[in-house]
């Protein structure tokens, strides 16, 4: 008997699940606030995709690569294409595709920490956020601000335990000691969207920075010029600070033991699972980073719609939260925002001394953030 090819059986099999719920009305897409929502079955989708072509995913995630193979196996005959990029270059990608008028990807998996993402490609259109109302239910608070935000994680401090079997530090002021020059490593703010979230937040956090002052030094901190706390504690601490390219060189550093500290994303909390020496420091005057949050979203316009619509339903867990998509995504350092999934971090996300950015005022203010960071990184 001669051999079904793959993608002929594949819609053969589609074929079968759709006729399966016959009686179902065919998929409508609808729009309720800014969201875009679609209640056709993942059946139905599966038999409309198989007619696209190989699905393209822009990510800031090296684990969204997890998520494309579990993918592939669950739809035979759906292939996808994921492009791993920074965030900044990520963002002036598809800007790009958007204004050749052809899309460069169908999907965009991207950390929105700074405001750039949210004003350049959410504000203006050129993504648009999807999510399935029966997956919707359970993430209330997930189309904020016109973006499906499907994870949170943290911006957050690490100690590196080849050095030290418990936190030696209480107060944020105390890495501003001599004896930590060169040993404090963090991505170039001007990089790294989350670090800068984290950096350009903390610029409005002043009395929390001289309170947390006077409880380290027991006296009121004493400024000349116009800089405040907060500007003071970074131009101080810089000096002990090695600014890296990325999150990576930061847990490098605090595994081989070149660095007492480091700041960086909360996820990378799973290399310690995997035998790497560091730890996060949950508890610190005033506070130890900051909330971040991934979002995925629809490209406008996309040559993928319905293998696109499928794969984010495949990301955000399917209805009942199972499923294999998501599950790359629920390790240690991260916090679920499904009503019906567990956190994948041990220590709730409320008991961590994090500040949450304002993202509207980040875009307002990026310039004097920037132009302060700027001048931070030349006396570095």
């Amino acid at each position: 008997m001669e051999k079904i090819p793959g993608r002929i059986a594949a819609l053969i099999l589609a074929m079968a699940l759709a006729l399966g719920g016959c009686g179902d009305a065919a998929g409508i897409e609808e729009e309720t606030g800014n969201v875009i929502t679609d209640n056709s079955t993942p059946e139905e989708l599966y038999e409309r995709a198989l007619k696209e072509d190989i699905l393209v995913v822009y990510t800031v995630s090296t684990r969204v690569v997890d998520t494309k193979e579990a993918f592939e196996k669950a739809y035979p005959g759906l292939f996808v294409e994921v492009r791993d990029l920074r965030s900044p270059n990520l963002i002036e990608e598809v800007e790009k595709g958007n204004v050749s008028g052809t899309p460069v990807c169908d999907v965009v998996l991207c950390n929105d920490n700074s405001g750039e993402f949210k004003s350049r490609l959410v504000d203006t259109g050129i993504v648009v956020p999807f999510l399935p109302e029966d997956i919707g239910v359970h993430m209330e608070e997930a189309a904020a601000d016109g973006m499906v935000s499907f994870l949170n994680e943290a911006e957050i401090l690490f100690y590196s335990t080849k050095e030290y079997s418990e936190c030696p530090i209480e107060n944020i002021w105390e890495l501003t000691e001599e004896k930590y020059r060169g040993r404090i490593y963090m991505p170039n703010p001007l990089r790294s969207f989350s670090t800068y979230a984290f950096c350009a937040s903390s610029l409005d956090h002043i009395g929390e920075f001289e309170d947390a002052y006077a409880a380290y030094a027991g006296e009121k901190l004493k400024l000349e010029g116009t800089e405040n706390a907060a500007e003071y504690f970074w131009e101080k601490v810089s000096e002990n600070i090695i600014f890296t390219n990325s999150s990576d060189e930061v847990t490098e550093a605090l595994n081989d033991g070149k660095a007492d500290f480091g700041w960086c994303v909360s996820s990378k909390l799973r290399l310690a699972g995997v035998g790497y020496s560091l730890a996060p420091v949950y508890k610190l005057t005033p506070f130890s980073g900051c909330r971040t949050s991934y979002a995925v979203m629809l490209t406008k316009g996309c040559k993928n719609e319905n293998s696109a619509k499928l794969f984010i339903r495949f990301l955000l867990g399917e209805k009942d939260g199972q499923g294999a998509g998501l599950r790359p995504f629920t390790t240690a350092g991260t916090w679920s925002v499904r009503d019906d999934v567990p956190d994948g971090n041990d220590v709730p996300l409320s008991d961590i001394d994090l500040i949450t950015p304002d993202q509207q005022r980040l875009i307002d203010e990026k310039e004097k953030s920037v132009s302060f960071w700027t001048d931070i990184l030349k006396g570095n």
